[in-house]
């Protein structure tokens, strides 16, 4: 695909030297595989990527892996075949006696009964041409990354999506974080006793309990691996740039737990009707795809409009210049009003270069921080030296 808008995307107006990949979820772990991918690297197929709640980590609080992990570590081919090879066969009935005639079996049957599957082939395999490492290779500027400027990021709750939300009829905190978070008591007490997820007591047992395993599942499934992915680069130099943020501002997003609206976009009220963004929610998975586009709807307040520009602008900028900030004078002439003034109040958006960040907290204004949970993802076994450690 790379390859084929590298050769077409002047018919569309495009310039072949400035394609930047952008991808959310399983998109942003397709744009990490092929920030490592070799056609990509030797071709000089992009010159940037920006990958958003990429999934990664898991392996922690007595887990062997979760279904974040294989998307930032990657399969062999024997190992994926273990896992949804025979399985799918027998799902669809493919039960021949040769690998061959199964492979021609399932060629007859429709995609949408396969993807449909209760085991599917979503992983990541390193099959020797697309892609040949067991990871992005972030600790070594060897030449087997594209060297191009990259942003990477989560919403800020993104686990809220991940972990389930506890029974009613459970008793305490440990009991909820254990079933939320399919953990023993035991790794549940133990979150508990390292202080740092507090507890916030709102009178509602199973929502206070589930608050806390949210904020553990953002960690170890999505932020953990991504701040060390962007540290390590900014120690190694394997990206010219790398930039860090978490988005703010949201609009509901992946909801399997049925939080709904009062939960993922802010309590509803006769003047809010879809909600009131000033107020505390979740900031779900794929809930800042509005933000990022600049198409935001439906717009709750004139704060979502303004974010929405901003962001949406902020991911515009860096596709043409390989940089997030638009030019002062462009913002004036233009009459971009609302993203010159946050860009004055907010700072602009400046590379990782230290343990610290800098980082960027998504919104109108989107102010500068510090990277966010950093002794929460040391406690999980993913700190920011997790990489430059040889973690894997």
């Amino acid at each position: 695909m790379s390859q084929w808008v590298r050769q077409n995307i002047a018919q569309f107006g495009g310039d072949p030297t400035k394609v930047t990949i952008i991808g959310e979820s399983a998109g942003a772990g397709s744009v990490r595989t092929l920030l490592g991918s070799p056609p990509v690297i030797s071709n000089h197929l992009i010159s940037g990527g920006i990958s958003q709640s990429n999934l990664g980590g898991g392996v922690d609080l007595g887990l062997s892996g979760d279904y974040a992990t294989t998307y930032s570590s990657y399969l062999t081919v024997s190992q994926s075949y273990a896992i949804a090879g025979q399985q799918i066969f027998e799902a669809v009935g493919c039960n021949q006696t040769s690998l061959s005639a199964q492979i021609a079996c399932l060629k007859t049957v429709p995609a949408a009964t396969i993807v449909d599957l209760p085991t599917v082939a979503r992983y990541v395999v390193q099959d020797g041409t697309f892609v040949n490492t067991e990871q992005l290779d972030v600790t070594n500027r060897n030449g087997s990354s594209a060297y191009v400027p990259v942003i990477f990021g989560t919403t800020a709750n993104d686990g809220a999506s991940f972990c389930t939300y506890p029974p009613a009829n459970i008793t305490s905190e440990v009991q909820g974080i254990a079933a939320s978070l399919s953990i023993t008591e035991s790794e549940a007490q133990s979150i508990i006793d390292s202080g740092l997820f507090p507890y916030y007591s709102t009178g509602n047992l199973t929502l206070d309990s589930f608050n806390v395993s949210q904020r553990v599942s953002t960690d170890v499934q999505f932020r953990c691996i991504d701040e060390a992915t962007i540290y390590a680069a900014s120690v190694s130099k394997v990206f010219p740039r790398a930039y860090y943020y978490t988005i703010e501002r949201t609009y509901e997003g992946y909801d399997p737990n049925n939080l709904g609206a009062n939960l993922s976009a802010g309590p509803v009220e006769p003047v809010f009707p879809n909600g009131d963004p000033e107020l505390p929610y979740f900031r779900l998975h794929g809930s800042d795809l509005g933000f990022s586009y600049g198409n935001q709807y439906p717009l709750r307040d004139d704060r979502d409009l303004k974010a929405s520009q901003l962001i949406s602008g902020y991911y515009a900028e860096f596709a043409k210049s390989g940089q997030p900030n638009p030019p002062v004078q462009y913002l004036q002439v233009r009459g971009y009003n609302n993203t010159l003034e946050a860009a004055q109040q907010g700072g602009s958006w400046e590379p990782v270069s230290s343990a610290t960040g800098p980082t960027k907290a998504l919104d109108w204004p989107s102010l500068t921080v510090d990277f966010p949970d950093v002794p929460q993802c040391a406690f999980l076994n993913y700190s920011l030296n997790y990489y430059l450690q040889g973690g894997s």
